[in-house]
């Protein structure tokens, strides 16, 4: 399901122009830090990030759901990797939780989905404070045992010297049948007793970064 790809790419963008934490603010005699300045690693800020999708119930039911505790980083090499926690997926209804676990992602065999991607880090190296680009990241998704390239359309924020944000700049549709989870849909669908829930899915994606002083 290239739900959770598409974040690959977002995920990627934090690579940026090198990455690390220097003074939280401005540089020696008030100019701004570059990001060609920063040395190190770029973790996930778990609270601060977060991937919605929906489901689409009888044709007509429009249903939201999210995944929390992801969990990540972009090396200093621009080598990028996003574990997302497939058993923790939110419905906000405890038995709907359960039958996604089970059913469809299957996460006592698939707990977990990874995301991995390599960032042009240059790219972002001119970057301000309060500035925004938009462009095309990929990646690929291993999901449910199946590896697959992604493509995501964001936009690459820089929030603050140390924290860059990655949020999709249109939804990404996912299909089921990349990941080879059909038969976990209709077995979600058997067990709702419904008519329909279609196999392509709105995903959308915000993801925080910041900067990790070097050791």
């Amino acid at each position: 399901m290239r739900l959770v790809k598409t974040m690959s790419g977002a995920v990627a963008a934090l690579a940026l122009a090198s990455c690390g934490a220097p003074d939280n603010g401005s540089a020696a005699g008030g100019s701004e830090v570059q990001l060609s300045d920063i040395q190190g690693a770029w973790s996930l800020d778990s609270s601060a990030s977060r991937i919605a999708f929906a489901s689409i119930k009888s044709g007509e039911l429009i249903e939201t759901h999210f995944f929390p505790g992801l969990t990540g980083e972009v090396a200093e090499t621009g080598e990028t990797v996003i574990t997302v926690p497939l058993d923790q997926v939110e419905t906000k209804i405890e038995q709907r939780n359960e039958r996604m676990q089970t059913l469809f992602f299957q996460t006592e065999t698939y707990p977990t989905a990874e995301i991995r991607a390599t960032v042009e880090k240059d790219a972002y190296a001119a970057l301000p404070v309060g500035g925004r680009l938009e462009t095309e990241l990929e990646g690929t998704l291993s999901l449910h045992g199946i590896d697959a390239a992604v493509y995501a359309n964001v936009f690459v924020t820089r929030i603050a010297p140390t924290r860059m944000e990655v949020a999709t700049s249109e939804p990404v549709v996912v299909y089921v049948a990349d990941h080879n989870l059909e038969a976990g849909l209709e077995a979600l669908r058997d067990v709702a007793n419904l008519p329909s829930i279609t196999p392509a899915v709105p995903v959308t994606f915000t993801l925080v970064f910041e900067a990790t002083a070097d050791q």
